[in-house]
């Protein structure tokens, strides 16, 4: 089962405040909320936030999990760049939308994002990105 979908992005946000008012308006473009996992300066580039989210899936299949995270996903940035995992009986999903490569993101100050889903156990959201 495909439960959540993990998604980590590269802001501009100066602080905590700035980067939720970011993460309320990728949720706007949701069906689903989104939940702030972990909030950290970018080490690389200060002048970015990282944000770790998680948000509902839900899907019994990996054909469904794939459509519909594609379709969340659009809502946020076009193009992604997909990579796919089918080891025996676990499936994985991973998607990467990047500025600096063309991405167009529906959310000012977004430089980059991914999207990872997965049908193995997961745990919580505290402990999926711990």
């Amino acid at each position: 089962m495909f439960e959540t979908i993990r998604w980590r992005c590269y802001a501009h946000a100066g602080d905590r405040r700035s980067a939720q008012r970011l993460v309320d308006r990728i949720e706007q473009l949701l069906p689903c909320p989104l939940e702030t996992v972990e909030y950290a300066r970018y080490w690389k580039f200060p002048e970015l936030a990282e944000l770790r989210l998680v948000s509902a899936l839900a899907c019994s299949t990996p054909e469904q999990a794939l459509l519909t995270t594609l379709q969340l996903a659009w809502k946020i940035a076009t193009p992604w760049s997909l990579l796919g995992c089918a080891t025996g009986p676990l499936h994985e999903f991973e998607g990467i939308a990047s500025a600096n490569v063309g991405a167009t993101f529906s959310v000012a100050g977004i430089e980059w994002m991914e999207f990872t889903v997965s049908d193995h156990h997961e745990g919580t959201a505290a402990e999926t990105l711990a």
